[in-house]
């Protein structure tokens, strides 16, 4: 390309082996200050950047890929392959199991653990928590207290 206006000629030269032209100047621009949005369509894709908490995102995300790939291996498969209610007689066993999987990974958190399992099945919070072990329950408590200084907030009487 040729340039016969001088003050392009001055702003741009030609490159001697492709012969392209390329700009030496610098460019006038105005700063973007508009919003930028995402397409509804493609905001799940997202939802780790979007959130208060990169990281307890992305954890939770690779605590659901482990939990498909433990739940494939596993004896509960064929039974729940499809989307259905976890029988309550399963309930436990299934916990511990994935429990146990989980921890050797020494990746996760007793209440990440304890989310992740209640999410991929989707069971209630509630029921799960009525129905673990009484260790568990307090180590939840504790790991809570922890992170959150529960204790202070709601103010409970230790039994012992």
């Amino acid at each position: 390309m040729r340039y016969d206006d001088e003050e392009n000629i001055s702003m741009h030269r030609e490159d001697k082996i492709l012969n392209n032209a390329y700009n030496t100047g610098n460019i006038d621009y105005e700063q973007f200050t508009s919003a930028i949005k995402i397409d509804e369509r493609i905001t799940h894709l997202y939802k780790d950047v979007l959130s208060e908490n990169i990281v307890e995102e992305r954890t939770l995300r690779i605590l659901d890929d482990k939990m498909y790939e433990f739940f494939t291996d596993s004896p509960y498969y064929e039974k729940y392959k499809t989307p259905k209610r976890v029988d309550k007689n399963d309930l436990l066993k299934m916990f511990y199991y994935f429990k146990e999987k989980l921890l050797k990974e020494k990746t996760f958190s007793d209440v990440q653990i304890f989310m992740g399992f209640a999410e991929f099945f989707q069971v209630n919070y509630s029921q799960l928590y009525a129905e673990i072990k009484i260790e568990d329950k307090q180590g939840l408590l504790k790991e809570l207290d922890e992170k959150f200084s529960l204790n202070k907030k709601i103010k409970i009487n230790k039994l012992f």
